[in-house]
């Protein structure tokens, strides 16, 4: 159901696990998307789920300005994003693929890569 959101254009989507009434569980479907995939979205929820309505409510997004780069590490190189706030680097983020491929190619566990490329990121871009 997910991946038939992400393909009519959500830009996320997850689920919530809740109780109903008289105790039953369910589960909150929540989905990102942008005005324009709305209506896609919209039919592939009722095609995809049991659901005969749902709730849309209008959200705006603000957004640090985001670069991407690389970083050397261990051997291999990761994709970042970097995000700025006026000028300045304040987060950075490392690709997960590329650690897991990185990890899995050195035969390493993932969180030793996860927090080396981390770190050479936050050195590379000067994160406080």
């Amino acid at each position: 159901m997910l991946d038939a959101l992400f393909a009519a254009g959500a830009s996320d989507a997850w689920l919530t696990p809740i109780l109903m009434k008289k105790g039953r569980p369910a589960h909150t479907l929540s989905v990102l998307c942008r005005a324009d995939t709305e209506p896609q979205v919209r039919v592939a929820v009722f095609a995809t789920t049991s659901t005969i309505g749902m709730r849309v409510v209008p959200v705006t997004k603000v957004a640090l300005e985001r670069t991407t780069s690389s970083v050397a590490v261990l051997g291999g190189r990761v994709g970042v994003k970097v995000a700025l706030s006026g000028g300045r680097a304040v987060n950075v983020s490392v690709e997960y693929e590329d650690v897991a491929a990185l990890a899995a190619e050195l035969d390493l566990p993932v969180k030793e890569v996860l927090r080396a490329a981390t770190a050479a990121a936050e050195a590379a871009y000067r994160v406080r």
